[in-house]
């Protein structure tokens, strides 16, 4: 079949996104400075726990909290920018992936949609992503009571205090970047793989339509050697490719199997410190100003728009997954020989095992996931709504 092979990342179509979550934190000075953050965020939450257990006063941890919730999801963020970026490639590279060419007009309008869809996604997270670091870099005199860190160096180093508020202040566009680079990761490489999938899928089409639908006397090609010596070889080929790709796939959706689990961990725990967030403010009667307002929009639009890609990548690999199985159990398997049946029935086994994101046995990266979320952020939103009426 006539496939060539993509020069991986030179060819990339997705280059955009891959700038933003991948080749951003392979930079010699980005990883020092991620390592300096990461450093920072590490000491002042080890300093806050331990404030915590020493002041031990509800209204000094609801002031605190917030910040001290989302510091969770920065520190996962910014260790996984140097412990797994590279899972991505490695993943791509042993996938070895192929031109996108030579395919029928079904497929080919698939992966130039979703290509220009994630183009365009990758643009608009990247900005919201931008303004969220920069309007986090210049906190309100509101926020900035709530920001432990920035009251840690005050109380402890007042002398530098500010030379360090700026240096930590300054680390939110990183941070803000690699907050949503984590998650982008995954919506790119998924990507990849649904594409390499489409690619199959098409030469499989070509099997199906070429070789069979057009053939006018289907009873003897039974006992025609040369059409089952090539259909066996083009079996074969496909077979062999969606093997790879299942393969790779579960190798990389193993190494970071740990990293999905902690970030929707952490996830939730950051949702619960935004929320905070608000309603401490309400607590006490802060002034929701233009700043605040771009404040929380910023964070909720940047981690909205992160956790639909994610939630739409992995479902949209599902269906590929299952389009490639309704047509490889669509094959006339009446025309092959012995030989070429037991090939058949042996991928179509294969093709029953649903190819998802999973991080724990029973929970995959698809619409039930994100509707079961949903579902738990109505519920807390229903409780902070009763909490602020009660308040009133």
């Amino acid at each position: 079949m006539d496939f060539e092979l993509s020069s991986w990342p030179k060819d990339d179509s997705l280059w955009i996104l891959r700038l933003l979550c991948i080749d951003l934190f392979q930079l010699k000075l980005v990883k020092a400075m991620v390592v300096l953050y990461l450093i920072f965020n590490v000491v002042f939450l080890i300093i806050q726990s331990y404030l915590f257990l020493t002041i031990f006063e509800i209204d000094y941890f609801a002031i605190y909290a917030p910040y001290y919730f989302g510091s969770f999801y920065i520190i996962l963020s910014l260790a996984q920018t140097i412990l797994a970026t590279h899972f991505n490639a490695d993943a791509l590279n042993a996938v070895q992936l192929w031109k996108t060419q030579n395919m029928d007009d079904e497929n080919t309008k698939h992966i130039k949609l979703e290509i220009t869809t994630l183009t365009i996604y990758a643009i608009f997270n990247g900005i919201v992503a931008l303004f969220a670091g920069i309007i986090h870099m210049l906190p309100s005199e509101n926020v900035k009571k709530m920001c432990f860190p920035l009251a840690i160096i005050k109380n402890y180093v007042p002398s530098w205090n500010d030379e360090l508020s700026f240096l930590y202040l300054t680390g939110y566009i990183l941070i803000a970047l690699a907050m949503v680079a984590n998650c982008n990761q995954v919506v790119y490489t998924t990507c990849h793989f649904r594409i390499q999938m489409y690619l199959a899928k098409s030469a499989m089409n070509k099997l199906l339509t070429i070789q069979i639908k057009n053939s006018k006397d289907v009873c003897n090609l039974l006992r025609t050697n040369e059409f089952q010596e090539d259909i066996n070889v083009k079996m074969v080929f496909i077979i062999k490719r969606m093997n790879q790709l299942i393969k790779e796939g579960l190798i990389l959706n193993k190494r970071m199997r740990i990293y999905v689990m902690l970030f929707a961990v952490c996830g939730c725990i950051l949702g619960m410190g935004v929320l905070l967030f608000v309603l401490v403010a309400l607590k006490l009667n802060f002034e929701f100003g233009l700043h605040e307002h771009l404040h929380c929009a910023s964070m909720a639009l940047a981690g909205l728009s992160t956790f639909a890609a994610v939630i739409m990548s992995g479902q949209v690999a599902e269906n590929v997954m299952e389009e490639v199985r309704v047509m490889w159990a669509s094959f006339p398997w009446y025309v092959l020989n012995h030989k070429n049946t037991q090939v058949y029935i042996t991928f179509l086994v294969l093709l029953t095992r649903p190819f998802t994101i999973r991080f724990t046995q029973e929970v995959s990266i698809n619409y039930r996931l994100g509707a079961a979320i949903a579902k738990n952020l109505f519920s807390m939103l229903s409780v902070f709504v009763q909490l602020i009426n009660l308040d009133r």
